[in-house]
């Protein structure tokens, strides 16, 4: 992302006023998942972890385990889609072979910085940027884009730095070389083969006035940051790496950017190094939503994941997927800081309980059903109550079967071109 794409965000953001969430509320997905369970009262049952993990079996209204949901592991999604989407080069080559356009990468061994970089800058452009990024690290971690030959060292071994605290060694630690995409990061969830929303994910930055310093002005974001219960507890550091990023534009902390100028400060887009999230769902194209779709489809049984997609603009019609999370931070969709917030886990809870009355043969709702008295199986039995919703199963039917024939398509393509590819080699 460049300094020209945040303007152009900012700019073109669908909500202008920032959204605001109380102090405590839950920011982690499986706690926000069992909120949702017991306020809607769905049978299930909770297991503590190690290190304050949890696990939720989700339960029919007999009692019996439908199956359990933790993370990294939705149950819809496959064991072998899931380790193909923590492969960054194997869902590469997967999305290629489904004719989706993605990023065009080489792997190399954390010993192999020499290769790696002859390989990158081999045709003779120093200065054209590159990306490098573990293998199989999330969150960010380890990632570095607009790299150039001259700070490719410093950059690689920061890299393998990261990777070895993450339990990476010599031996099996893998590091993606990737051609620099022009444009900026979104992410798309998809649950249960359905678009919940796409966001943009913006670094943290700062915006001049033309009178404070740079350092003044992280202060000021960091105070407004503070009153939100979903970006408070991640304020922007003035570390190293924030100095190193801002010297690229030959700025320093003291620098006083000209009024209504925005400052990048960090290449990684996250939330938890002081960046901000805008709901964008509505504004760009059909394209951008279809590959969303696609790029979960293309891995095999796999029904939910976070997509990163890159593109210019709102209106860009050439989308590339950067890669697929199995697992899919939903605070992101639930805490947007500007625009609509969803709820994506209305969405997977009703359609996951909806899936399993189809496969096993049992009762059904239909949106134009009267009242209920029983709630298909959802909830315990309470004559007593008076329920706030219903559920529209035909809807949630229609949309798994539109999946389904996704699937199919994206199937159909990879064996084609596998086949090609076959004759002609």
């Amino acid at each position: 992302m460049k300094n020209s794409d945040l303007k152009y965000i900012y700019d073109n953001k669908p909500q202008n006023e920032m959204n605001k969430y109380p102090i405590g509320i839950q920011r982690n997905t499986i706690l926000q998942y069992i909120d949702y369970l017991e306020e809607n009262d769905y049978k299930h049952y909770v297991k503590k972890l190690r290190k304050g993990h949890r696990s939720i079996t989700l339960k029919r209204e007999d009692g019996s385990n439908i199956d359990i949901l933790k993370n990294p592991v939705y149950p819809t999604n496959s064991k072998i889609g899931r380790e193909i989407a923590i492969d960054k080069f194997k869902a590469e080559k997967h999305l290629k072979a489904a004719d989706l356009l993605t990023t065009n990468s080489s792997l190399f061994k954390m010993n192999e910085k020499e290769n790696a970089k002859e390989a990158a800058f081999k045709d003779g452009e120093p200065q054209k940027g590159i990306v490098i990024k573990p293998l199989d690290l999330s969150l960010g971690k380890g990632v570095f884009v607009n790299v150039t030959r001259e700070n490719f060292d410093e950059h690689w071994q920061q890299c393998v730095k990261i990777m070895k605290a993450n339990g990476r060694t010599d031996e099996d630690g893998l590091i993606l070389v990737q051609d620099f995409m022009d444009g900026f990061e979104v992410r798309a969830t998809v649950l249960e083969g359905h678009l919940i929303s796409i966001v943009a994910r913006v670094p943290a930055f700062v915006k001049g006035d033309g009178n404070k310093s740079i350092s003044e002005l992280i202060d000021e974001k960091n105070e407004s940051r503070s009153s939100c219960g979903f970006l408070g507890k991640n304020l922007i550091k003035k570390s190293d790496a924030v100095k190193a990023f801002i010297s690229n534009e030959e700025y320093t902390l003291e620098s006083i950017p000209e009024k209504d100028s925005y400052v990048l400060l960090l290449s990684v887009s996250n939330t938890s190094f002081g960046g901000e999230v805008i709901e964008i769902t509505e504004s760009v194209t059909k394209e951008t939503k279809e590959l969303a779709l696609n790029a979960v489809a293309a891995l095999p049984d796999m029904a939910c994941g976070g997509v990163d997609i890159m593109i210019k603009n709102f209106t860009d019609t050439n989308p590339r997927v950067i890669e697929i999370n199995p697992f899919p931070v939903l605070g992101l969709t639930t805490y947007p800081t500007y625009g609509t917030p969803q709820n994506p886990f209305k969405y997977f809870i009703e359609a996951f309980y909806t899936r399993d009355k189809l496969l096993n043969n049992l009762d059904l709702q239909y949106e134009n059903d009267d009242q209920p008295t029983k709630f298909f199986g959802l909830f315990k039995t309470n004559k007593e109550r008076s329920y706030s919703h219903k559920i529209d199963s035909e809807m949630y039917i229609r949309n798994y079967f539109k999946f389904y024939e996704r699937q199919h398509e994206m199937i159909r393509r990879q064996y084609i071109n596998r086949k090609k590819e076959h004759l002609n080699s």
